[in-house]
């Protein structure tokens, strides 16, 4: 996708070169300031990311985001050279862990905890294995190759924020709160995991077994923690999207229509249009680029979190399957409580991801609907209308799994629809394995 498709580019109205705030006396100033967007008290620290802050500090402290320093209430910097000591040591501690895990699975040390008597299960085990492992260390390197990127995102969100509360004398909220739910859910189930998969060991666990299990547990945490962050960016600049439609939609037709009583009010309400104008195309391709940043700091951490969630709901399904059949219907309490943690977990991280794509994305390619109904009362207006709705139109906005499919509400449907197909796959090979079982037991005899 070319930039062009991105970034729209307006000339500036030639008496409205700058922006200027308007009084706090400006009715428009009241029509935009609701509960939706706006806090009734605003305060003098920025609060876009305070709904976030405790999974910004777990992964801070996890190596998966620097260290920055808090300049200003909208501004952020780089880390120091301790934090970044700090961020290079946690991020080789993890290497270091991911080899010896690697080498210990392909070791004696690691067959405690492999207790599948099928190949198909042992296979599919290994798998999923190795995709936690794969996902894990691809989201640190990507993450320590985004430093850079992602404290760029965070400062043109803030800046955005500063230019809305001069404007408009606005606070925008960010109704970000799911990130601690979710961040207690992630916790709460692989611990579980963990206990479950503790207890059934067979025989005297080795220390081995132990960093296995344990290490297991925190790179599923630390990718899924990753996942519900980049979901709260995607809320973020959803809202902010919505905040720039509800300023555009107060110059449609409609809207001018109910004015229309008032002349006074109509008027002046039309006199700020060419500057809201500018301010409006100039937010929204912030909007727009920082959209853009962020699919390509997360796009490729998404696509290989994705693959590894289609397998484990998969297998997990596949799993109870092979219960149901061989049990003739019973199932055993260990294997389902396994089964249902990982597909509570993995199934409600991919529809938030999917929920979060879908609406930024939906509230992005609305503004050209909007400005479609957007009421031109005299030729100067229509031709600013004109120029911007000419380049919303070709854009096509989309946030993609590294170019491979766009994400949206659609897209947990298509995953699903990808795992029944699969787990068709999976019970023939179960069915051709049972089969050459019996004719083995018929030869013996």
């Amino acid at each position: 996708m070319s930039p062009n498709t991105w970034i729209v580019e307006m000339s500036s109205h030639k008496s409205h070169s700058h922006l200027h705030p308007h009084p706090q006396t400006n009715p428009r100033s009241r029509q935009v300031s609701n509960d939706a967007f706006a806090r009734r008290a605003p305060s003098a620290e920025s609060p876009v990311f305070e709904d976030i802050g405790t999974i910004l500090t777990v992964l801070k402290a996890c190596g998966l985001l620097p260290f920055y320093e808090q300049i200003s209430s909208y501004e952020v910097g780089p880390p120091t050279k301790t934090n970044e000591f700090y961020s290079f040591f946690v991020r080789g501690v993890v290497h270091a862990l991911t080899i010896f895990n690697i080498y210990s699975l392909i070791t004696p040390n690691a067959h405690q905890l492999f207790f599948s008597l099928r190949e198909t299960d042992n296979v599919n085990q290994w798998i999923e294995l190795l995709l936690c492992i794969f996902t894990y260390t691809l989201t640190v390197l990507v993450c320590a190759r985004n430093t850079k990127s992602m404290l760029e995102i965070m400062n043109e969100i803030l800046q955005l924020d500063r230019e809305v509360r001069r404007q408009f004398d606005v606070v925008l909220s960010n109704n970000c709160n799911f990130s601690v739910k979710f961040l207690v859910v992630i916790v709460c189930c692989q611990a579980y995991i963990m206990i479950l998969r503790i207890y059934t060991v067979q025989g005297a666990i080795t220390p081995t077994s132990y960093i296995l299990i344990a290490f297991y547990a925190i790179q599923n945490g630390l990718t899924a923690t990753y996942i519900v962050f980049a979901s709260a960016l995607l809320r973020i600049v959803c809202i902010r999207f919505q905040f720039v439609n509800q300023l555009l939609n107060a110059f449609t037709y409609v809207q001018q229509q109910k004015l229309a009583k008032s002349r006074r009010q109509l008027v002046s309400a039309m006199e700020n249009f060419p500057e809201d104008s500018l301010f409006i195309y100039r937010t929204h391709n912030k909007l727009l680029r920082i959209y853009k940043s962020i699919n390509e700091c997360c796009s490729l951490i998404i696509v290989c979190f994705l693959g590894y969630s289609f397998y484990t709901v998969t297998t997990n399904w596949y799993n109870l399957f092979v219960q149901i059949t061989n049990n003739k219907g019973t199932i055993s309490a260990y294997i389902l409580q396994w089964c249902l943690a990982w597909l509570c977990l993995h199934t409600s991280l991919l529809a938030l991801l999917s929920r979060c794509c879908g609406a930024t994305t939906y509230e992005a390619n609305t503004t050209a609907q909007i400005l479609a109904r957007v009421y031109g009362k005299s030729k100067e207006f229509q031709n600013i209308i004109d120029k911007f709705l000419t380049k919303s139109i070709k854009q096509e906005v989309q946030f993609t799994a590294y170019g491979f499919f766009a994400i949206d509400n659609s897209t947990l449907f298509k995953i699903f629809s990808a795992v029944t197909t699969y787990l068709v796959i999976l019970i023939q090979f179960k069915q051709l394995e049972d089969s050459k079982l019996e004719e083995q037991v018929q030869n013996e005899t």
